[in-house]
């Protein structure tokens, strides 16, 4: 546990957390403190874009993900958050192993005391601690009226879903998986290559989101739209009309005055994509 290497005692500092010996108190407080530092955003998928000549992203490393947080208050989509954050697992001595959901989504199975718990902080949902989906069917991962569900299908066979609804409504996918199926994060080159093709669903909007639990809200950036979600179910909306409005939300209202928003906003511009025009449809 004393040879860290200094890439991982940076990403602690980032969650401003210390090391300490795997347990499940630990893992929910790096979950917790995950949802809350790092945010869900595309920004840095659309600059990195750019810088790459609109082709071949690449996960970012373990060492550059905690460098574009320190530089740039980057932190990813599905593909970025999770594999980095299992790299930090096994780094400080967690059993843990990718699994992919629905053909396209990136999780993570921690094993603690022979028990297995299902990790998440790359889909911008509230999964502040490890879910006991083993042994806990009524479990739920709740933020207002934002709600996960990790349902057996057949646990007999390892076979769970995973659902999500937003306002009593199921919002996106129902992603199934096999929970004892181990995933490489080369298992998901094809869809990490489609995801980033100009018209994927995130090169074709801006997007941010971050919890904030010390403030009982999250805080949520689609287009122009500044929405705030508050644990007890409440919901705003504001209209945002210039870029510079944008990056002075995401500055204070986010806590992130590195990200280049303004950036990001030019490279849809490249890709046709007016998000003022868009939202106000």
């Amino acid at each position: 546990m004393s040879n860290i290497t200094d890439s991982t005692t940076k990403y602690l500092d980032c969650l401003n957390l210390d090391l300490e010996k795997p347990s499940y108190n630990y893992l929910e407080q790096i979950c917790h403190a995950q949802l809350n530092i790092f945010p869900f955003e595309n920004i840095s998928k659309l600059r990195f874009f750019r810088n790459h000549n609109y082709n071949n992203f690449e996960i970012p490393s373990f060492e550059l993900f905690t460098k574009n947080y320190i530089e740039y208050n980057f932190g990813g989509t599905c593909y970025t958050l999770n594999s980095n954050l299992m790299i930090l697992l096994r780094e400080i001595g967690f059993d843990c192993h990718h699994v992919m959901l629905g053909e396209e989504h990136m999780g993570i199975i921690v094993r603690i005391d022979n028990e297995r718990f299902y990790v998440d902080c790359g889909a911008a949902a509230p999964f502040f601690k490890p879910v006991r989906f083993e042994n806990n069917y009524e479990n739920i991962s709740p933020f207002g009226k934002d709600e996960v569900y990790i349902i057996p299908e057949e646990p007999q066979r390892n076979r769970y879903k995973y659902v999500r609804y937003t306002n009593g409504k199921q919002s996106g996918k129902t992603w199934h998986f096999n929970s004892r199926k181990v995933a490489k994060v080369s298992d998901f080159n094809d869809v990490i290559e489609k995801s980033n093709k100009p018209n994927a669903p995130f090169m074709t909007i801006l997007r941010c989101q971050l919890y904030q639990t010390r403030k009982q809200r999250s805080v949520s950036l689609v287009n122009n739209k500044f929405g705030i979600r508050y644990s007890n179910g409440e919901t705003s909306v504001e209209t945002l009309s210039s870029p510079e409005e944008i990056r002075a939300v995401l500055s204070e209202e986010f806590s992130l005055p590195k990200i280049p928003v303004i950036e990001a906003i030019e490279v849809l511009k490249t890709l046709n994509i007016d998000i003022f025009a868009q939202s106000t449809n």
